[in-house]
């Protein structure tokens, strides 16, 4: 959902952990892998977990003046052998909502308006800092304590999100919708609730993808070879009427490609088991 909606090949981000031995740190799904009904949370892998899925990896360096010693030492505070967090699934439905309102064939004033109240919904999370409830991109923003403008939000391709195939009303979305406020403590709901009622207005049928996203999201290969390598200068416009800065949930993989605290480049890491590299990207 986020790489077809952010127009970037990478669908994950981790950060890692050992010196130099493939073991690294991100949160995602894991049902019922230490507990029952554990819905996931900030994981410790080997890198081989991800080539057992068919997915490639990549590094993203550090600009040589950004030290990895305090990210290390937030994750540490963030996750214990008791309590490793939860994976937030209302929080990537947050995400993708924010994304799909640049889709060009939707209207300016409903776009401005859903957006803003996606930063509203994932900023009621960041008023809860005791909550762990993280996603990949999200952890890796909070690990090194960066923010990003609003307008880093908007997709690489102007053309972008790709709408992909498009579901037909139905009642997946009572589904989804039922399942997020399941998942969403109280105090967090008014604002989802806010949220979920514009994007049914200005996007009838997002939810019923967003749904189908999901539900494929396990079976689908990741990640592709068109591996976005351009930098994001950040604008000097402070006016926009979301404010200057993002919250922490609202973070893509794709923005931490781009952020200017990160390398211009990415290295593939390969070894026993890795997927095969794509093929060049034609000229």
């Amino acid at each position: 959902m986020i790489t077809r909606l952010d127009g970037s090949a990478f669908s994950h981000s981790a950060i890692a952990t050992g010196d130099g031995d493939g073991q690294m740190t991100s949160a995602h799904m894991s049902f019922c892998r230490t507990r029952p009904f554990d819905l996931g949370g900030i994981r410790a892998d080997h890198v081989s977990h991800f080539w057992d899925l068919g997915q490639s990896v990549y590094r993203l360096a550090l600009r040589p003046d950004v030290p990895r010693g305090p990210a290390l030492e937030r994750l540490e505070t963030l996750r214990s052998p008791d309590d490793d967090g939860t994976f937030s699934v209302p929080k990537i439905v947050i995400v993708a909502i924010a994304l799909a309102t640049f889709a060009h064939d939707l209207a300016p004033a409903q776009a401005e308006e859903v957006r803003r109240l996606a930063v509203d919904a994932a900023g009621a999370w960041e008023g809860v800092p005791d909550r762990r409830e993280f996603y990949c991109a999200e952890l890796i923003a909070r690990l090194y304590d960066r923010r990003f403008p609003v307008d880093a939000l908007a997709p690489v391709d102007p053309q972008r999100p790709a709408t992909g195939p498009q579901a037909q009303e139905g009642f997946l979305d009572s589904l989804l919708v039922r399942t997020l406020g399941w998942l969403t403590e109280d105090d967090l709901q008014a604002p989802y609730d806010r949220l979920l009622a514009a994007v049914e207005k200005a996007m009838p049928t997002f939810l019923d993808q967003a749904a189908v996203d999901i539900l494929l999201s396990p079976f689908l290969p990741r990640g592709g070879p068109a591996l976005h390598q351009g930098r994001f200068t950040p604008a000097t416009r402070t006016d926009s009427v979301l404010g200057p800065w993002l919250p922490f949930g609202l973070v893509t993989p794709r923005m931490l490609l781009d952020a200017p605290w990160t390398a211009d480049h990415v290295d593939r890491i390969d070894g026993p088991g890795a997927p095969l590299p794509p093929p060049p990207t034609p000229v």
